[in-house]
């Protein structure tokens, strides 16, 4: 599924546009990145599957992925996403299985930071890859405040239009996660 590549194909990639990196300068940036692995991935693979526990954090350098459920009555899309984004931040920090799948639309050039290299990194103090995961944590929530805003805005309608407006809406609701 996934393709190693040399460190020096993504050498020119313009890591400032991840929000993950705010605040840090670009030799900070370098140095988180160099213990990431720089990988290819084909169109139409699942890159993260609904209700298994992810064990990596993608940041997804060029390409576009769609994020989906299996539900009873088949699968339903929530999003797209095109790069730049991060994708299984959320099963770091929760400890969760993923809540969604994750499959690549078009072929996807990602970094992959594997959670255990983060936590040992975070565990030793070092204060580029706690920087880096404060900043996921402030999307984070950044997110949960706009679902919640949403959702109170939604239940402020007349009854028989809230299922059409949520319907309508989640697309968009679920497609603002992509910004970090």
């Amino acid at each position: 599924m996934l393709t190693g590549v040399r460190k020096s194909s993504f050498m020119n990639i313009n890591y400032e546009q991840f929000y993950a990196f705010k605040n840090l300068d670009r030799t900070q940036i370098q140095k988180f990145v160099s213990t990431c692995k720089g990988v290819i991935i084909p169109a139409e693979r699942k890159i993260l599957l609904q209700n298994e526990h992810g064990n990596k954090i993608f940041f997804l350098l060029d390409g576009e992925v769609r994020v989906f459920l299996d539900t009873p009555v088949g699968e339903k899309e929530l999003s797209r996403s095109k790069a730049p984004t991060v994708l299984g931040e959320i099963s770091f920090f929760s400890g969760e299985p993923n809540s969604a799948n994750v499959a690549t639309v078009t072929q996807v050039k990602a970094m992959i930071m594997p959670f255990e290299v983060l936590r040992q990194r975070l565990r030793e103090g070092d204060a580029v890859y706690s920087i880096v995961m404060l900043n996921i944590a402030g999307a984070i929530a950044q997110r949960a405040y706009a679902m919640t805003r949403k959702i109170s805005e939604l239940y402020g309608q007349q009854t028989e239009t809230q299922l059409s407006a949520i319907q309508n809406t989640s697309k968009n609701l679920f497609g603002e996660w992509s910004f970090l």
